[in-house]
C-alpha cells in the first residue's frame, strides 16, 4: 500500500519552487572549511550548495565530509572546494513536483539544489514532501517500513570511535544501546558540534561518548501508522525516530522510508 501525492495537497505537474525553500543557505567556493562548519552547525544545516562569485552552482557539501576530512587530519582553513562533491545532483527549476520526487527516490539524497541558467536559486529537501503528509493516515504501521536492527554502538564507545562509525557507515545517526537497552543517541551533528567547540583538537575525541550523547530519546512503537511517525518528526524537527519496544531498540524510521511510500 502507498499514498499518492495528491493526499498531501500537492500537485504532481507543479513546478518544484512551489514547496522548495528559496532562500537557500549556502557557502562561496572560496570559504575555508572553519567557516563552513560555523554556518552549518549555527544553523543546523546539514548539506549546504557550494557556489561559485557569480552564484553559479558548483558543488555541495555534508556534515559527513567535513567529518571525513576532519577525521584524515585536513586543516580548517583549508578551502571547501577541496573537499566537496563536484558532481552534484540538482533540480531545474521547470521542473515538477512529480519527478522530483523520483529523482530524489533513485538518489538517496536527502535534499537537492535547485538551478536556473546554472545559478542555485534553492533547495528542496525530503523533509519538504514528507511533511506534508503529517496529518495524512497512511493505513501502513511503521514495522512495514522501518529499518529493523539498525546500527548501534555501545557506551563504552569514545566520542573518536563515533566518528569512526559516523564516517564509515555513513549513517548520519547512531543509536546507542547498553544491555540491549537503547539509552541514548549521538549523531553527526553532535559530533561536529563537540569539534567546533574544542577548536578541533583531535585528543578531545578520547573522551567517553556520554559528553555528547543525548538521553532524551524520540521514540514510536513499531505498531503505530506512519503517519504518526510523520507528525513526530514535523514537531521535533528530526528526520529519524527509534523504534522501540518496552525500551529496546527494534528499528529506526526516517523521511526517507515515508518518501519510499508516496507515489
Amino acid at each position: 500500500m502507498t499514498i499518492k501525492l495528491e493526499a498531501g495537497n500537492l500537485n504532481r505537474f507543479s513546478k518544484i519552487t512551489e514547496i522548495a525553500n528559496l532562500n537557500p543557505v549556502y557557502c562561496k567556493e572560496t570559504d575555508n572549511l572553519n567557516a563552513v562548519v560555523d554556518k552549518a552547525i549555527s544553523l543546523n544545516h546539514r548539506r549546504l550548495p557550494v557556489i561559485s562569485k557569480d552564484m553559479k552552482l558548483v558543488g555541495i557539501v555534508t556534515y559527513m565530509d567535513i567529518l571525513d576530512a576532519l577525521l584524515r587530519g585536513q586543516k580548517t582553513d583549508m578551502m571547501v572546494s577541496n573537499i566537496m562533491t563536484r558532481d552534484v545532483i540538482y533540480s531545474n527549476a521547470d521542473d515538477t513536483i512529480g519527478y522530483i520526487l523520483q529523482k530524489l527516490k533513485m538518489s538517496r539524497r536527502g535534499g537537492i539544489p535547485i538551478i536556473k541558467d546554472k545559478k542555485l536559486i534553492g533547495v528542496v529537501s525530503e523533509r519538504d514532501f514528507v511533511k506534508r503528509f503529517s496529518d495524512v493516515n497512511f493505513g501502513i504501521q511503521i514495522k512495514d517500513v522501518m529499518t529493523p536492527k539498525p546500527f548501534f554502538i555501545s557506551k563504552k564507545f569514545s566520542i573518536l570511535n563515533s566518528l569512526k562509525s559516523l564516517v564509515n557507515t555513513r549513517y548520519r545517526r547512531l543509536p546507542v544501546v547498553e544491555n540491549n537497552i537503547l539509552i541514548g543517541i549521538v549523531t553527526a551533528y553532535d559530533v561536529l558540534k563537540y569539534l567546533h567547540d574544542h577548536d578541533y583538537n583531535l585528543a578531545a575525541l578520547e573522551e567517553p561518548i556520554d559528553f555528547i550523547m543525548k538521553t532524551d530519546v524520540y521514540t514510536i512503537s513499531a505498531e503505530r501508522d506512519v503517519s504518526e511517525a510523520v507528525k513526530m518528526m514535523k514537531v521535533k524537527d528530526v528526520g529519524g525516530i527509534l523504534v522501540t519496544n518496552k525500551n529496546n531498540l527494534e528499528g529506526i524510521v526516517t523521511e526517507r522510508d515515508v518518501l519510499e511510500q508516496i507515489t
